[in-house]
């Protein structure tokens, strides 16, 4: 493993500012209001300290070098891990576990469920900067010690380690100054010591009380990736100049002794009673144990049988009778290499068995419980039973990128398709095509091509650190290994995938570009056109490089088990699948002594969801002129403004907590509030069960700093989710949420009152076949209203006590007769009420994206004042009280395309209406480009004869009459595929603040 300090060779480092790269010598050139909102960001993240007069000064220079990358850094967010898990940490009680990652994050999890807590986000940078080598959590879960290649390190020359509070996740304090980077943290028994090593310079202990360093011991002579204490404070430590050392507990050094086992001891694990340590190596599969009184040998525990890789990862059980060991040792089981712990019963002494839990390298063992935790490379975290059967696992959503060679990794000659296996290899093959905005399963295309690996004489090329060209070696940095090979069409160039970097070489072996990786590459493929690099890398994204100088032009990331995607260009424009623009988001750094904010890519949409960029940058190679071109076709006014300028507000609700009591329908809800770039906050809107209820105008729209407010909330008598969202003006936050159990007896109701209770159905129900434009028309649309308005006619005394329905057919449904109909059902449907809309026929987008729904009277070329908007569907959907669901069939083939129109792209309007402040249902006939399909056999669409099926008893998958948004959803998908030969694929979106929900009885 590379150092902070070689890694810094490979990274880009500078000075860069909220405002772009402003380093101190762009200051002047930067107009008065982009330096306020700069010296306002480095004020908030407490590296500011002259006043804020809107111009370039020597303070503002100055604060630029105490404070991390300002620009905000756009990262994956799935949820788990997308890389390695190099660290893990659990309280005494096995409550709570910690996981940190080369993703840069710390995440934490509830045990012994796995339930997702909270997400701590450490100042992060280019290159390397800001990924975690280690954490750990104090005895009594309170604390969360992080660390790793600290972001400090450009600026500063240092390196620290930061303590979270695991309550509320805020940082408590950013501690240490460390020559390099920091591998292993530990808690004393107590939780008033920390013991950090690091990659040069040894050890350092922090108390966690006087937030110190107080001990420290540099004496090391190679990286020391281990530390333990033992119960009465003892300290061992291991390191790779080949010694285990122990310290008393004064942190004073006592013994140093040369292990035996291997030259590089990476693991130490003290036992429960604290009189033997046991050790692993990263150079031999021997895991020893040594008494702590004296450090003298006691025995080797039996892996004479083991040959491959290293049992590096040590550790006891809580009773001290079984010994674990884990870490590169893998074995083969059907077919696929497993990564298995082994176990020692009798204290090390006894019978040794092992059992596979990870498909890489295990990189951390803790005891938990009565079990163990483990965290691996996978990314994967688990709980296991005292005889290593996994009780609970989670794994990362990434795709499995290793080893996309062959027919694992092809690409079209443009660029815009590529296919490859979601697991190892070509295992489980999809499509990406970007010219349909879709994700295929299984599908393949015309003309794409594999890897060219013939040609030149490359050799020793897969997983070697001594690539070859003609015999004679090509450079690549120490220890790097090279993993995969694509030569050009015309045999002039080639490039090597490798661990740090991606490199093109000439035909004569000479380096023209090299780029730093986010992860190792384990595929590369050159277009049939010569023009582009596609890479596959180990975070599981596919990135498209120019072939001339490597600049990275876009970015996919493809969720291996929702198929969701999304794809972005280096500023953040972007084209998402239904549900799947926050799968990307905003990092923004707050200085070192305050967590980083998030703001997921959706908070930006209306600037930065731009499938028009995303498809012409493949063609430009230029972002720039992606973007120039795309904004004068659409005639859109270039937005220049930093992102950091137009930041949303951020609200974090304080009370009541997750999961807490109540036995009042009024309930009073504190909150935190800030506004990071200063912009006015005009509202604070309440949430229940994830619709909108109303929005609170505030008084004092300016927000400094982090201010405390609340609200009191009205509630149902009822289990119930409140969330906050807080405005400023067309931004609009994240969703603070907690779920609340209600305690007290519901109001008796009497008996004859209970239909009473149901809610009501409303609905808008519109089908347009036949447009005033007869080469728009279509056979079934207006059918398919008429059927599916009578087959919720039939819901009525199920869930609903009544269905009232205002049904638009064909010459009806005139753009003002549809936003009539939307205005009238906004007044209809209370609080505890349904409204439904259902739209069938033609959708359109204009050149400037934006979705237009064809009325009877519509004319594709005056689209404005005669179709019907997506803003305003979405305005009027938003403003129901009530639950809202959304079936759109307007996804027909593109026969409405005209001058400055296209047939529509569907995701981009399924993600707005879905988006959590918006709160909508939203189910689609299709996704991307496809056209929805219609049949004489069907008498129908695909889409409505499958959800007229399904409202009718198919749908109903559990058996218990009832249809629940899941259930539908999942029939839905199933049947229009077998219905259309899976070229049509229908989505459901529901926003993570609701929660799935009967809609349907079954009718038979």
């Amino acid at each position: 493993m590379r150092s902070l300090k070689s890694a810094m060779q490979v990274a880009c480092v500078g000075l860069a500012a909220v405002m772009g790269t402003a380093a101190a010598t762009e200051l002047k050139s930067m107009s008065p209001g982009d330096l306020r909102v700069l010296q306002e960001r480095l004020r908030d993240a407490q590296c500011y300290t002259g006043a804020i007069d809107g111009t370039a000064s020597a303070a503002t220079e100055a604060a630029l070098k105490r404070c991390p990358v300002m620009d905000p850094i756009l990262v994956i967010e799935t949820g788990m891990h997308t890389a390695s898990i190099n660290g893990i940490g659990t309280d005494r009680d096995c409550r709570l576990l910690a996981t940190g990652s080369d993703d840069k994050t710390v995440r934490l999890w509830s045990l012994p469920d796995g339930r997702p807590l909270r997400i701590l986000r450490l100042p992060i940078g280019p290159g390397e900067d800001g990924k975690i080598g280690a954490v750990a959590v104090s005895p009594d879960g309170g604390l969360i010690a992080a660390g790793g290649w600290d972001a400090t390190w450009p600026t500063q020359q240092k390196t620290g380690l930061y303590l979270f509070e695991a309550g509320t996740g805020a940082l408590k304090a950013h501690v240490g100054e460390f020559g390099d980077v920091i591998f292993h943290l530990a808690f004393s028994p107590d939780g008033r010591y920390l013991a950090a090593t690091l990659a040069s310079q040894g050890l350092r202990v922090i108390d966690t009380q006087r937030l110190a360093e107080i001990a420290a011991d540099r004496d090391y002579a190679d990286y020391s990736y281990g530390a333990a204490f033992a119960p009465d404070g003892r300290l061992f430590t291991v390191a790779y100049d080949g010694f285990v050392r122990a310290y008393d507990r004064g942190f004073h050094l006592i013994k140093k002794v040369a292990t035996r086992g291997g030259k590089r001891p990476f693991s130490v694990a003290v036992d429960p009673k604290g009189q033997r340590v046991a050790i692993g190596f990263t150079d031999s599969t021997k895991v020893e144990v040594y008494k702590t009184a004296d450090l003298s040998f006691d025995f080797a525990a039996n892996t004479n049988d083991i040959s491959n890789e290293n049992l590096g990862r040590v550790t006891w059980s809580s009773d001290g009778q079984r010994l674990l060991a884990a870490g590169g040792y893998d074995v083969l089981i059907n077919n696929t290499w497993n990564y298995p712990v082994l176990i020692w019963d009798r204290e090390g002494h006894g019978q040794r068995h092992q059992q596979a839990v990870a498909l890489n390298t295990i990189q951390h063992v803790l005891p938990c419980g009565n079990g163990f935790a483990i965290g691996a490379s996978d990314p994967l975290f688990g709980l296991l039973d005292q005889n290593g059967m996994p009780r609970l696992t989670k794994s990362g959503v990434s795709v499995d990128m290793r080893y996309k060679l062959g027919d694992g990794f092809q690409v079209s000659r443009d660029g815009r398709q590529v296919r490859f296996g979601l697991g190892n290899g070509n295992a489980t093959p999809v499509l990406l095509d970007l010219g349909r905005a879709s994700l295929s399963e299984g599908a393949s295309a015309a003309s794409l091509a594999v890897p060219k690996i013939a040609g030149l004489a490359v050799t020793n090329w897969m997983d070697n650190r001594t690539p070859k060209l003609a015999g004679k070696a090509l450079k690549l940095e120490q220890y790097e290994m090279s993993h995969a090979l694509a030569i050009a069409p015309d045999a002039t160039r080639f490039v090597l995938g490798a661990q740090y970097a991606i490199r093109l070489f000439n035909a004569q072996g000479k380096e023209q570009w090299e780029k730093p990786v986010p992860g190792e590459a384990w595929g590369v493929n050159v277009t049939p056109d010569g023009r582009l690099v596609v890479a596959a890398y180990d975070d599981g994204t596919i990135r498209w490089h120019r072939m001339s100088d490597g600049q990275e032009l876009l970015a996919a990331f493809v969720h291996k088990d929702d198929r969701r995607w999304v794809a972005w260009t280096p500023s953040g424009y972007y084209m998402a699948s239904p549900g799947a623009e926050d799968l990307i988001g905003w990092h923004v750094n707050r200085g070192f002594e305050q967590a980083a904010d998030f703001f997921p890519a959706s908070r930006f949409r209306e600037r930065f969801s731009r499938p028009d960029v995303v498809q012409k940058v493949l063609d430009t190679l230029d972002e720039a002129t992606a973007v120039e071109q795309a904004n004068r076709e659409a005639n859109i006014r270039p937005n220049t403004a930093p992102v950091a300028s137009k930041l949303p507000p951020v609200i974090k609700i304080i009370s009541p907590a997750d999961g807490g009591v109540v036995r009042n329908q009024e309930v009073t809800v504190e909150y935190e509030l800030r506004s990071p770039s200063g912009l006015p906050v005009d509202s604070v809107e309440i949430l229940l069960d994830g619709r909108p209820t109303r929005g609170l105008t505030r008084t004092d729209a300016q927000v400094n700093g982090t201010r405390r407010e609340h609200q009191v909330v009205s509630i149902p008598a009822r289990d119930v989710e409140i969330g906050l969202l807080a405005r400023s003006g067309a931004l609009a936050s994240e969703v603070s949420k907690v779920s609340l159990k209600w305690g007290a007896s519901a109001p008796a109701a009497a008996p004859a009152a209970d239909e009473q209770l149901k809610p009501k159905l409303y609905g808008v129900i519109v089908g347009v076949s036949r447009y005033q434009d007869p080469t728009l028309a279509l056979r079934y649309a207006a059918k398919d209203a008429r059927d599916i308005a009578a087959a919720l006619r039939a819901q009525k005394g199920g869930l609903y006590r009544d269905v009232e329905l205002n049904v638009l057919t064909d010459a009806q449904a005139t753009k003002v007769a549809v936003e009539d109909a939307l205005e009238a059902l906004n007044k209809q449907v209370t609080s505890r009420d349904v409204g439904l809309v259902f739209l069938a026929g033609h959708g359109i987008q204009d050149n400037r994206n934006a979705y237009y729904y064809l009325a009877a009277d519509s004319d594709p070329n005056r689209l404005l004042s005669t179709a019907v908007g997506g803003v305003v569907l979405r305005e009027e959907l938003r403003a129901l009280s009530g639950k809202v669901l959304v079936f759109l069939d307007t996804c027909h083939a593109g026969r409405a395309m005209s001058a400055g129109t296209r047939g529509v792209d569907i995701n981009s309007l399924i993600n707005d209406l879905s988006s959590a402040e918006n709160g909508v249902v939203t189910f689609a006939s299709s996704t991307g480009r496809e056209a929805s399909q219609e049949n004489d056999s069907w008498g129908n669409g695909a889409f409505t004869k499958a959800l007229i099926e399904g409202l009718k008893d198919k749908a109903d998958l559990s058996g218990k009459g009832k249809i629940t948004t899941a259930a539908l959803d999942f029939w839905l998908s199933e049947r229009v595929k077998e219905l259309t030969g899976g070229s049509q694929h229908p989505v459901m979106i529901r926003p993570s603040t609701v929660p799935d929900f009967p809609m349907f009885v079954t009718v038979h």
